[in-house]
Order: structure tokens, then C-alpha cells, then sequence
């Protein structure tokens, strides 16, 4: 995995003329490899003024602090600065702030994960005697791990294929988004199917035929969000780029992952945890 600046380290320096950038860059390189500084990245831009930026892995704020001392010192003695005070803006990123956005991530997809099973259990208590809601909550948490998993997968090919793509915020933000668009196809499946169990008053109820005839009833409807959020995301995927391109990307390959999980995987997995399955198969079958 190839982390951002954010979850790293980073150091940008802006100083007021321009200078050889392509000296400037091969020097930094240098220094950064003989302090056995690991993963860094160095890009400089020269407009007006020249932007240098250092993406590197620290292990601590210190060491980012020390990074940045070095790196005025590294400009002073390349006569690329006369002084300080030729640097017009300087910002550090700590690898602080990257854990506590990976622990901040992490407490988020597991508090969701909980919240989303306790909504099941206390929403589809009404039929709690033909389905345990805990059956419900724990096909929502597996089918969510599925939601996330793909979509984070699809990522990783991405960065595999564009080494500019990294873990960043924007990842962070389009698996979050992705958990809760997923689970809204999900409730709508499992509320059909309370409304038919409430409905049906049959003893003989074939359970298989009230999922199966649920599943068919919002069938449509969930293709026609799928496509009507597909051809937004479809949108922003062609005609932005950066960090809008990687979000479409990311939140696109959710969505169908997403609505793939809640038709064909949600539904059928919680039949079959009822363990109905073996003593209707045969009436499914001639009733069908």
C-alpha cells in the first residue's frame, strides 16, 4: 500500500526566486538517501517562486521537524537561498496525524458496522419469530464486508496500475460513503420481506417463495438507483481528475459492488440461515 503525505510524512518549502530544479531535485534525492530516509518522493515546481515537496517516511513529528531543518540547511549551503529569509511559506505533516487518521478510520467502520447490526435487530424485531434479527444483523455486517472489500480491492489494482494513486482522505471518505449507500438496498430488500411475512397469514407459508417474491419486487427499483447514481458517478469519473476521478472511481465500483451484494447475497444468505431451505426446497421448487 502507498500511503499519502497525509499518513506519512511531509515537508513543502516555497522559496522566492527559481532555481535549477532539476540540480535542486538530484541534490535532495541524495541527501535523503545517505540519511537512510525510506519511500520519498521529491517534486519541485518552478513558477514565480519554486515549490519544493518531500514526501517521506518518518517516524515520528520530530524527525519531520529535524527534516525540515536539514533541508534549510541543504539550501543554504547549495547557494539556492542567501538566507531564511528568502523562504516565503514552509508546512510539515507529522506521521501523528496520519495514525490518528487510520485510528479515526478504523473506530468509524467498526462503530458503523455495530450501529447498522443494532438498527437490524431493533427494526425487524416484529418478525423476530419467523427470522431472529440477529440472523439479519449479522448478514448485514458480512454483506458491509463485502461492500467495503471490493471497492478497496478495485483500489489497490488502481494503485498497482498508477503509481500516483495513494491512501488519502479522499479513500478514507468514498468507503464510508460506500458503507452507507450499500446498506440502503439491503434495509429496502429486508423491509419487503417483513411486509410480506406480516402479510401472509397462511400457516404453510414457504418462506423460500416470500424471499424470492420480495427479491423481485424491489428488484427494479434497486437497478434503477444503481444506474441513476452510476451515470453521476460515470460523470464525475470521465470528466474530472485528481482526487475527484479516484472518489467516482472508489464510490462506483461500491455501488455495484453494493447492490450486487444486497440482491444476491443479503436476502439468500439470511434464508438460508433460517434453515428453511432443506424442508422447502422441493415446494419452491413446484411452486416455481
Amino acid at each position: 500500500m502507498r500511503f499519502s503525505e497525509e499518513f506519512t510524512g511531509w515537508v513543502k518549502i516555497t522559496i522566492v526566486n527559481t532555481v535549477d530544479a532539476t540540480k535542486l531535485k538530484q541534490d535532495i534525492t541524495t541527501f535523503l538517501a545517505k540519511n537512510n530516509y525510506k519511500n520519498s518522493i521529491v517534486s519541485i515546481e518552478t513558477t514565480k517562486n519554486t515549490d519544493v515537496s518531500i514526501k517521506t517516511k518518518v517516524e515520528t513529528d520530530e524527525k519531520v521537524n529535524t527534516l525540515s531543518k536539514e533541508i534549510k540547511t541543504l539550501l543554504l549551503d547549495g547557494k539556492y537561498i542567501t538566507s531564511t529569509n528568502d523562504i516565503v511559506s514552509q508546512s510539515i505533516t507529522g506521521p501523528s496525524v496520519g495514525d490518528y487518521m487510520q485510528k479515526s478510520a478504523k473506530n468509524a467502520l467498526i462503530i458503523g458496522l455495530l450501529l447498522m447490526a443494532l438498527y437490524m435487530m431493533f427494526s425487524f424485531a416484529g418478525i423476530r419469530k419467523v427470522i431472529s434479527p440477529a440472523i439479519l444483523a449479522g448478514v448485514t455486517i458480512a454483506t458491509m464486508v463485502f461492500d467495503v472489500s471490493i471497492p478497496a480491492g478495485a483500489y489497490g489494482l488502481l494503485m498497482w496500475f498508477n503509481s500516483t494513486v495513494n491512501i488519502d482522505t479522499v479513500f478514507i471518505i468514498a468507503v464510508l460513503t460506500n458503507m452507507g449507500y450499500s446498506i440502503n438496498d439491503t434495509i429496502i430488500i429486508f423491509d419487503r420481506i417483513r411486509e410480506n411475512l406480516q402479510h401472509s397469514h397462511d400457516k404453510n407459508t414457504v418462506y423460500g417463495n416470500v424471499f424470492d417474491a420480495s427479491l423481485r419486487e424491489t428488484m427494479r427499483r434497486s437497478f434503477g438507483t444503481v444506474m441513476a447514481t452510476l451515470l453521476v458517478i460515470g460523470a464525475m469519473f470521465f470528466l474530472w481528475s485528481g482526487a475527484v476521478k479516484d472518489f467516482a472511481f472508489t464510490i462506483g465500483i461500491g455501488v455495484i459492488a453494493g447492490s450486487y451484494s444486497s440482491i444476491f447475497i443479503s436476502a439468500p444468505l439470511a434464508y438460508l440461515l433460517m434453515g428453511k431451505f432443506k424442508k422447502e426446497k422441493k415446494l419452491i421448487t413446484n411452486h416455481d
